[in-house]
């Protein structure tokens, strides 16, 4: 207890250093509205007091702090603590200030407009140590509430010593975060695929699967809110991951998808198979109740989709023949120039350049496979992404080694699957 006490300065730099983010807009009152998320598209979470027992309000509130700080740290979420929201309550509803229980907490969080509300308890009790030494210990529990619903989203409890706290709040944030809705959005779309707004830094890895979402007004859903309404239009799968961004390529899709669409994802890997395969179905439901469309036209016509899939395939089976060719090319002018390193033919007197003009044709066939095999997979890329290419096609892999050394040539012919 004596030394949370003597950390209490440094913890309550750090929160207010971070809870500068909230300054400029701390005593903005508007139609009873409090201020102080961030607007960033960051999920917006109410941490309230928590409930001490068996210790100090002070410690708690330190332990508090801590939380907050690698919450906000998962870089998923915009945190308002008691040090922020307590004073603009204490102004606006003295009632609720001081807060440590779902049902007023709820409530502020309507206030402040926030998604979540982080609610907990914290008690001290003895413990024994790997030495057989008694030692306080803590037990923090806490429950993240959803405002709207008042569900719980996530619940956790964590028994940890004065000097395991950074370790084990750390580690509490991010099971907080792993099982909460992410959500992102697409900052840049090509024909390979989209560009979003979450990275290596936001725990999203290769394979991770996105549901895309596009706003829509409320009168298409005949609701009169200021709540803005989003729909599911398509899933996409992350091939490519850096620290703040992610390449994905769409896998399903009812609609186009365009820059500033919204994206949504879990890092827990169960809560995202339920999300996926949920979607997935209100996909295909939603493409099932679409109206037909019988148009009537005096020529012939061809829809815009079926164009580009012809386009798509003409350029598809021209690139194809192409890499084929070389393919084959290299092959045999590979195999001639071993013939005649090996010694089986005699290459003597004028034939002595038959070597040298087989090899070159090898090198110069392989650039031109190489170079087809490029533009081939970016194709393939884009016909996986509009859905004409399956990911489960095998592509075949050829590859050449030279050692001029040795004089050995090693041809290689892969299969993936």
């Amino acid at each position: 207890m004596f030394t949370i006490s003597l950390s209490s300065i440094l913890f309550t730099s750090i929160g207010w250093a971070q809870s500068g983010i909230y300054q400029n807009n701390t005593m903005g009152f508007e139609n009873n509205q409090l201020s102080g998320f961030s607007d960033d598209g960051r999920v917006k979470v109410l941490l309230l007091n928590l409930l001490p027992s068996g210790m100090t309000e002070t410690a708690a509130q330190e332990i508090a702090k801590a939380l907050q700080l690698n919450i906000y740290n998962t870089n998923h979420f915009s945190v308002v603590g008691p040090a922020e929201w307590n004073i603009q309550i204490k102004n606006s509803d003295p009632a609720l200030a001081d807060c440590h229980d779902i049902a007023c907490g709820v409530m502020i969080g309507k206030l402040f407009r926030s998604h979540k509300v982080l609610v907990g308890t914290i008690h001290s009790e003895i413990m024994l140590n790997q030495k057989g030494k008694e030692e306080p210990s803590f037990i923090l529990s806490v429950r993240l509430v959803d405002v709207k619903t008042n569900i719980t989203n996530f619940s956790d409890e964590v028994q940890f010593t004065d000097l395991q706290m950074h370790d084990e709040l750390f580690r509490l944030a991010a099971r907080i975060s792993d099982n909460t809705l992410m959500k992102g959005n697409i900052i840049d779309k090509k024909q390979s695929g989209i560009t979003v707004n979450l990275g290596r830094a936001q725990g999203i890895k290769a394979g991770q699967r996105f549901v895309i979402s596009r706003k829509i007004s409320n009168t298409d859903t005949l609701e009169v809110s200021s709540e803005k309404i989003y729909k599911n239009i398509g899933l996409a799968e992350v091939v490519q991951v850096s620290d703040l961004a992610s390449v994905a390529v769409i896998i399903q899709k009812i609609s186009s998808v365009s820059k500033g669409d919204k994206i949504q994802t879990y890092i827990n890997t169960e809560k995202l198979n339920r999300f996926i395969m949920q979607t997935r179905k209100e996909l295909d439901t939603q493409k099932r109740l679409q109206p037909k469309k019988q148009s009537f036209s005096l020529g012939p016509a061809v829809a815009e989709e079926s164009k580009d899939y012809v386009l798509w395939l003409n350029s598809y089976k021209q690139t194809k023949a192409e890499h084929d060719r070389w393919m084959y090319t290299t092959v045999g002018a590979g195999g001639a120039t071993l013939l005649f390193i090996s010694g089986i033919f005699d290459t003597s007197g004028i034939l002595e350049v038959l070597p040298w003009i087989a090899g070159a044709g090898t090198v110069y066939s392989g650039i031109q496979f190489f170079r087809f095999r490029e533009v081939l997979t970016e194709i393939t890329t884009e016909g996986r992404s509009n859905g004409y290419f399956s990911s489960s096609k095998s592509i075949n892999d050829f590859k050449i080694q030279f050692n001029p050394i040795q004089k050995v040539i090693r041809i290689a012919f892969t299969k993936n699957f």
